[in-house]
């Protein structure tokens, strides 16, 4: 037991598992943006926030998609570092973005599980930016 324990501590697995789940989150609901199901849920909830603004500009189904668009930037740019952490900084600093964005809908719509989760979010993306930042980049 005390070699797997020192084996973990010395790996970067913690690191990796936890880019990998925010990957997928974001891979699944930035692809969700693309669809009717996510459009309409989202028109359900953002007019009546401060970013109502983007409906009367781009309408319900081109906020969805700037959403979209906003996510999958993050989505790639954190599945590029896994290989290179330098470009995956884009994608941390996007992830804590989105979070706070999401967070700071609370006041307009109440307590709502679906935008609480983004507190993990949050710190995920600052764990993800520190190891990005901790890593130089590679000499050619």
């Amino acid at each position: 037991m005390n070699t797997l324990i020192k084996t973990f501590r010395q790996s970067n697995f913690d690191i990796f598992i936890l880019r990998a789940s925010v990957f997928l989150v974001f891979l699944v609901y930035g692809v969700f943006k693309w669809f009717q199901f996510e459009v309409d849920a989202l028109e359900k909830m953002l007019p009546q926030t401060w970013l109502g603004f983007l409906y009367p500009l781009l309408g319900a189904h081109g906020a969805s998609y700037l959403l979209g668009i906003v996510e999958g930037v993050a989505y790639i740019s954190l599945f590029l570092g896994f290989f290179r952490p330098r470009l995956g900084i884009t994608g941390d600093v996007l992830v804590i973005i989105t979070g706070l964005v999401t967070l700071s809908l609370m006041p307009q719509v109440g307590f709502n599980g679906f935008i609480f989760k983004d507190v993990m979010l949050l710190g995920a993306g600052l764990v993800l930016l520190k190891h990005d930042l901790n890593h130089p980049p590679r000499q050619a």
